[in-house]
């Protein structure tokens, strides 16, 4: 697991969060776990539905572990290479390159709360292992560790601190 794979930018004033992933699969499979509500669930903090087209609603449907998510707004939708939308205040684009055989998928979150970095990129990485798994065939890690936390979480949390200059007393802590 590497501990490099986000990058912290600034966009306006804003902070964004980005990662990029290679994957062996093309756009059109991996779109489907990008918008399916059922593929979304198994790997997605937050699964969803969404009226699929630019001002389309976007319903946050409870997945047990994760704290609700107001409804939000599709910005961007072009099947099967951009999907934007908002996340609570934030904003989530997903694009998906076509590269040989596979695609290069770039998540970005942009956000105010440059605070809280270190815990959506751990987050958002442990999303993407469990993404890149399920399109190979395999099952997610669904391990949790003593305080209900995805086991590697602490870790990569604590990497994505030092890597983003964020002191631990700073850093907005994990829901829950």
């Amino acid at each position: 697991m590497s501990h490099a794979d986000a990058v912290l930018q600034d966009d306006h004033g804003r902070t964004v969060l980005r990662f990029e992933r290679s994957l062996s699969h093309p756009p059109e499979r991996v779109w489907r776990f990008l918008t399916d509500w059922e593929r979304l669930s198994a790997w997605h903090p937050t699964p969803f539905e969404l009226e699929a087209r630019p001002g389309g609603a976007v319903r946050y449907l409870s997945s047990g572990d994760a704290p609700g998510v107001p409804d939000g707004e599709v910005a961007e939708y072009d099947p099967p290479r951009v999907l934007a939308y908002t996340w609570g205040e934030d904003l989530l684009r997903w694009e998906l390159q076509a590269r040989g055989d596979g695609c290069l998928l770039v998540l970005t979150q942009t956000f105010d709360d440059r605070f809280k970095a270190a815990r959506d990129a751990a987050g958002w990485h442990l999303c993407l292992d469990a993404l890149a798994g399920l399109l190979d065939g395999r099952e997610p890690e669904s391990a949790r560790d003593a305080d209900g936390r995805p086991v590697g979480w602490d870790e990569l949390n604590g990497a994505y601190e030092e890597r983003f200059g964020i002191p631990a007393d700073k850093a907005t802590p994990p829901p829950g």
